[in-house]
């Protein structure tokens, strides 16, 4: 009877296995990447793995067909919209929050040609050596701020020979991010809101200033009422409701609707301002959270519907037209303006 060989042989077979396809003759191109290394890749990869979600998503946004795999299970609702070469990958795990280490065996399965390791990233120095030894080239990017995106897409758009497309979605983010910036300028800082950003099922957990995860909510020109800084990577301190009301906020960003309606409704919250003058947001999260968990390039929407929000005067952005232009450029869809409305959570979704 065939007996399967155990662990530790299949990893040596593949190491071979991939040796040898390493030394096989092949075009190559080289790059300088946003760590300022020398990078030589195939020309051009064709099998892409990402160290963290934002980098995977990034690499998305510019062919989804590029990945080997996901770095978390993704939700339902996000694999309907992703597209059919990438709605049923492995999930390989990565370097992020409280995310799943890559198993190397599985990785070597996968046969990336390429790995792109962004500054969300972290602890991965062993797992960087591991392919720089099997001869897989890491390109490293900056996938932290959004002001740091436009120069990812073009990289990215160069290392994967998709220029054009590299350029459209980086000229996309540095419009909305001057556009951003232009607008916040011009409001008096005496005049910008107080807002609690509100995670976990009771609202008490939460990111303060400085934080990635509260990095939209900034741009957008909002004041963090938590002033206390980032304490582990994964971020959601543990806040009491005893120091929501000594923030008084103005406006709350509730992570989903489950949290928002608990706040408008718990006799706890409402004596905080925001509950009081019915400025309790609800994140958009559809496909992907706009604003946090994962940080992706969702946030560059993000940041337009925050903006719009806070400040209508602003920003008078027409989100439902922004929404639908965002999505026929970054995901290649034709959204309707009902599916708009929906991710907006605006009560007329029904209506065509």
């Amino acid at each position: 009877m065939h007996r399967p060989a155990p662990p530790c042989l299949r990893l040596i077979l593949i190491l071979l296995l991939l040796c040898c396809l390493a030394v096989a003759p092949a075009a190559a191109a080289t790059f300088t990447d946003m760590s300022g290394q020398t990078v030589t890749t195939p020309d051009f990869p064709k099998r892409v793995y990402a160290l963290s979600p934002p980098d995977a998503l990034l690499v998305y946004a510019l062919d989804p067909c590029l990945l080997v795999g996901w770095n978390y299970p993704q939700t339902k609702t996000a694999r309907d919209w992703f597209a059919p070469c990438a709605r049923d990958l492995p999930v390989l795990g990565g370097f992020f929050g409280q995310g799943m280490t890559p198993n190397k065996e599985a990785l070597l399965k996968a046969a990336p040609d390429c790995v792109i390791s962004g500054s969300m990233a972290k602890g991965n120095e062993d797992f960087e050596a591991f392919f720089t030894t099997m001869r897989i080239p890491v390109v490293h990017i900056e996938s932290e701020s959004l002001a740091a995106y436009p120069k990812a897409l073009r990289l990215l758009g160069e290392v994967f020979d998709k220029k054009d497309r590299g350029e459209a979605l980086a000229a996309y983010a540095e419009r909305t991010l001057a556009d951003i910036d232009k607008g916040v300028a011009s409001i008096p800082e005496d005049k910008r809101l107080t807002v609690y950003y509100a995670e976990g099922g009771d609202g008490l957990y939460t990111d303060g200033r400085g934080s990635f995860h509260t990095l939209v909510l900034e741009l957008a020109g909002g004041r963090n009422v938590h002033p206390a800084p980032q304490t582990r990577r994964y971020g959601m301190d543990k806040v009491t409701m005893e120091t929501v009301l000594s923030y008084a906020p103005q406006v709350i960003l509730a992570q989903d609707a489950k949290c928002r309606d608990m706040i408008l409704t718990s006799p706890l919250w409402a004596a905080v301002p925001a509950v009081q003058q019915g400025r309790v947001l609800n994140i958009p999260d559809l496909p992907l959270n706009w604003f946090d968990r994962p940080p992706s390039f969702m946030r560059l929407l993000g940041v337009k519907w925050l903006a719009n929000a806070l400040y209508p005067e602003v920003f008078p952005y027409d989100m439902v037209r922004e929404t639908r232009d965002f999505f026929k450029l970054f995901w290649n869809e034709d959204v309707t303006e009902a599916q708009a409305r929906e991710f907006l959570g605006q009560k007329d979704a029904g209506k065509p």
